[in-house]
């Protein structure tokens, strides 16, 4: 793969996150089309959707889901 696709999904990838208001909780890292998300998210339900948006940018062959949902830490602490 070529280092100019990852940059275009780069690009696309960070627009979709503005456009969904995720941008500020979610980052990645994109090599040959694999993209990797990582931070910390309020639910599973933003988890799902991060990884969804990821996985309709094009050119993107695989999303790895790191992403540790608030609500899924509190639960698990008990």
């Amino acid at each position: 793969m070529n280092s100019d696709l990852d940059t275009g999904i780069e690009k696309n990838l960070d627009a979709a996150l503005i456009k969904n208001g995720l941008h500020r909780n979610v980052k990645y890292n994109v090599k040959n089309g694999v993209v990797t998300l990582t931070g910390e998210v309020n639910s599973h339900s933003v988890r799902a959707q991060a990884e969804q948006i990821a996985s309709s940018v094009p050119n993107v062959r695989q999303v790895v889901n790191e992403l540790q949902s608030k609500s899924q830490k509190a639960s698990s602490s008990n």
